[in-house]
């Protein structure tokens, strides 16, 4: 199969990870089946789905008449083989636990036709757990969005070990033909790629809010009005390479590398626990940081934001 013979994707689970899926594959023009046991989570996700056809719609992202089509695209099911039999893609999207994620991947090996890619959105699990469950592990593969998955470019294409050369490839041109921009991971390692390089950073965020160098919300300013603006279009090797010159990263490492980040290495955090000291007190600086603003004012502010950026940047 090739991307372009995909008609009707099937997605499992309908958190906001499923409903941003949902809201991608719709507005691409597929149709979508969506799979959650509980009528109240299919009820809420529909609600998200719309939510997020709307403001792409109002941000002129999509037009009136591709947000009117897409929200006849989405069917809704409570039992998993009417869901992936006729499907041409599935992508599970449930809570990243690895129990939980094996049984919904036995049942969608067995009720789904033998060729279709089964991929999961695990932020950090590993695949090759995942597919000792099936029959046809050749097929099973991780595409991990970011939230939110209708926005953010980002997908981690990760293979397990007994994942099939042709899965691989797939998913990644499939995912390029969506508009994201898939990366591909060549060795698994848990959190795959973007987590970890987070993870890194928030660790020695918190370190220092711990630390009373800054609060939590300087931290914060610290990242998004500095590096974090330069991040929105290029990586930390790139970067650097920019700032040896025309002598590119060599001289960089020569420069600053070995000297100035050395330093700062040897004087990081390497701790791996957050404490509850440490959950207090970044609730305490989340909180002053918002100065009162609700979550949905917030994740509307995030995505007003957003959108204007990947028009900047992809448009």
């Amino acid at each position: 199969m090739i991307p372009d013979d995909i008609k009707t994707v099937a997605v499992i689970g309908g958190g906001i990870i499923g409903a941003g899926w949902v809201t991608l594959f719709a507005t691409k023009g597929y149709n979508v089946n969506l799979y959650s046991r509980r009528a109240e989570t299919r009820e809420r996700s529909m609600q998200l789905f719309k939510a997020n056809v709307g403001f792409m719609a109002n941000e002129s992202v999509i037009g009136k008449k591709a947000a009117e089509d897409s929200l006849t695209r989405v069917s809704l099911f409570e039992e998993m083989k009417p869901t992936v039999e006729k499907a041409d893609f599935v992508v599970e999207s449930v809570a990243d636990d690895l129990d939980l994620k094996k049984a919904i991947f036995k049942e969608l090996d067995i009720f789904s036709h033998e060729e279709v890619v089964l991929a999961s959105s695990s932020s950090g699990l590993l695949m090759t757990e995942i597919q000792k469950v099936t029959q046809r592990p050749g097929r099973c593969i991780v595409a991990h969005p970011w939230n939110p998955p209708h926005l953010i470019p980002l997908v981690e294409v990760v293979p397990g070990k007994n994942t099939a050369s042709e899965t691989t490839d797939f998913t990644y041109n499939f995912m390029l033909s969506l508009g994201k921009v898939p990366v591909l991971v060549k060795k698994e390692v848990n959190g795959y790629i973007g987590n970890r390089l987070a993870a890194a950073l928030w660790r020695e965020a918190i370190d220092l809010v711990q630390k009373g160098v800054a609060s939590v919300e300087d931290v914060d300013k610290a990242l998004y009005a500095g590096p974090g603006i330069r991040w929105a279009f290029m990586g930390q090797h790139l970067i650097y390479h920019l700032g040896g010159g025309k002598e590119g990263i060599g001289h960089f490492i020569d420069h600053l590398g070995r000297t100035t980040f050395k330093s700062i290495w040897e004087d990081m955090a390497n701790w791996n626990y957050i404490s509850d000291a440490m959950k207090r007190m970044l609730i305490e600086g989340v909180k002053e940081e918002t100065h009162g603003r609700q979550t949905d004012e917030l994740i509307k502010w995030r995505n007003d934001k957003l959108i204007e950026l990947l028009k900047v940047i992809y448009s």
